[in-house]
């Protein structure tokens, strides 16, 4: 890689600076990439440097394309936030044996995932089975060491009261969502076995969504999907309110006795 002369790369900071503090969006450059090479060993990554201006932490994943659609069978960096400022930042993308890219677009947001920007960067790049794997230049490896010893970047102060609301429900809502998913069960037979007349029926409505959930959990489960479990995570807290809220109903009744 060409060394840039300090004055040019004082000039070019300065200048995004005092664009992104009008701007609407970050100032993002990609500076250089490392392999050149136009082909490249099966997933073998290809690493991009970019230089970046913005008053918040950014993060950034680059993500292949090939004639503006998005490559299958790809691997691209983690995106931890890089600190607000000026300064450079790494990302990475790798493809299996096959996969040829002729564009890379970088994904720019802000520490909560927010996209602000997408950058694009032509490269034309192969990946083959048996290829030579060239060498990336010693500034990729310094970078990525780089990058795994940032610091922390704390974001709660950059949070919105919607953002906060939304925060505070999620850490409420994701235990009873976990609690649920053993507890609608129990409760359901529970409220089959002590219930008696319509109210027994009425406490019985969740199976007919819950059944199905289940059914699908399982298809899943077989299928080696990680995310079996998701759909009863998210159906059990339904179906425990509406057994609950009948269950209380009839417990209630039966302590007042007959009319």
């Amino acid at each position: 890689m060409t060394k840039v002369p300090s004055w040019v790369r004082a000039g070019w900071v300065g200048a995004v600076m005092t664009a992104a503090a009008f701007a609407q969006e970050p100032a993002v450059e990609v500076r250089a990439v490392t392999p050149e090479e136009e082909r490249l060993a099966a997933n073998q990554s290809l690493y991009l440097q970019l230089a970046y201006a913005w008053p918040a932490p950014l993060r950034f994943q680059a993500r292949g394309y090939w004639q503006g659609e998005p490559r299958a069978r790809m691997v691209n960096n983690p995106a931890p936030a890089y600190p607000a400022g000026q300064g450079d930042a790494v990302v990475w993308l790798a493809g299996e044996a096959g996969v040829q890219i002729d564009e890379v677009r970088v994904r720019v947001t802000d520490a909560q995932w927010n996209l602000l920007r997408e950058v694009s960067f032509p490269c034309n790049v192969e990946w083959r089975a048996g290829a030579a794997e060239p060498a990336a230049e010693a500034w990729a490896a310094e970078m990525m060491a780089a990058q795994r010893n940032l610091p922390a970047v704390e974001t709660a102060a950059k949070r919105s009261p919607l953002g906060w609301l939304f925060s505070g429900l999620m850490l409420l809502l994701v235990p009873v969502a976990f609690v649920a998913v053993p507890g609608y069960p129990l409760l359901q037979v529970l409220a089959l076995v002590k219930l008696r007349g319509p109210l027994r029926l009425l406490s019985a409505l969740p199976l007919a969504f819950m059944l199905p959930v289940y059914a699908f959990c399982l298809y899943a489960l077989s299928q080696g999907s990680n995310l079996w479990p998701l759909y009863a995570v998210f159906a059990s807290p339904v179906a425990l309110v509406i057994t609950g809220v009948v269950f209380f109903i009839g417990l209630r009744r039966s302590r007042r006795g007959p009319a």
